[in-house]
């Protein structure tokens, strides 16, 4: 099944006709807001690997974090403010293992920022901190994470300029501010994933009560949905196509940009807005 949404290019003014168009196009000026502001923290997004390999050339200066951390069950993990790619690795365990490397142009780049980590049993909290006076108010610098973290732990993701890698979490997930591709092996807890600029895929086998939240997405959308899931789905200012492609989902157009429809037999919400790029729903 599939629908058809007239492209409007760019981010200028266009002629307002109906009320349905007015909500798409104030979907859009914000999602193009979104996107003018990752352009202006991620000026590396959009690069090839092998570009993204003589950029990190360019950065000479490096320091590695190789730590480890117990966690409860249920923790919560944030991660904010990093320009390089991102990679979750999930376990079966309790140990957060976390390994950054750190680049810089030069010494003094590097001596401007730190990676500050917090950690409790109940969390660990992991920011980008750069001085701001003695010439370090401009730097270049980039990073590369690797976590690999218990199942079960609640993750958050802010602020990333870089292409982004989770594995299967079985706890909640909130992504935010990013620029790159973003793909998500599982999400079995509540969803809430906005502002990406960038391709978002999304395995869904099951949901929480509060369901899924997608919103604000510039680039190509995939939900892959289990044959066995059931949901509803609410789809509104859409700027692109709208695919449909397994027996078990029903999508109806209710308005210009606007569809609504259900996975299985219906269930909690599949909430799906403001995306400027292909949206596809698949079986899985």
């Amino acid at each position: 099944m599939k629908f058809e949404i007239a492209a409007i290019h760019g981010c200028t003014k266009t002629a307002i006709t109906t009320e349905a168009q007015n909500l798409m196009n104030k979907k859009l000026i914000s999602l193009c807001t979104v996107t003018v502001l990752l352009l202006l923290l991620a000026p590396l997004s959009g690069a090839s690997q092998e570009r993204r390999d003589v950029d990190d050339r360019n950065y000479p200066e490096r320091e590695e974090i190789n730590k480890s951390y117990e966690l409860a069950p249920g923790a919560r993990v944030e991660l904010s403010v990093i320009s390089g790619s991102v990679d979750v690795e999930t376990t079966g365990g309790s140990v957060a293992e976390v390994h950054i490397v750190r680049m810089g142009e030069t010494r003094k780049d590097l001596d401007c920022y730190t990676i500050d980590i917090e950690d409790t049993p109940g969390s660990l909290i992991m920011r980008h901190k750069q001085e701001r006076t003695g010439g370090c108010s401009n730097i270049r610098a980039k990073q590369q994470v690797t976590l690999r973290l218990p199942r079960n732990v609640d993750l958050k993701l802010n602020a990333i300029s870089g292409p982004v890698r989770i594995g299967e979490i079985d706890g909640s997930l909130r992504l935010s501010g990013i620029s790159g591709r973003v793909d998500v092996a599982q999400a079995l807890g509540y969803s809430d994933i906005s502002g990406i600029s960038g391709v978002l895929s999304i395995s869904v086998p099951r949901l929480s009560d509060r369901g899924m939240r997608v919103s604000g997405i510039s680039g190509k959308v995939e939900l892959k949905l289990a044959s066995n899931l059931n949901a509803n789905l609410t789809v509104s200012g859409i700027n692109g196509d709208v695919n449909a492609e397994a027996p078990n989902i029903t999508l109806s157009k209710v308005g210009n940009s606007e569809f609504s429809g259900r996975v299985g037999s219906g269930g909690s919400v599949i909430s799906v807005s403001g995306i400027s790029g292909k949206l596809t729903l698949r079986g899985e």
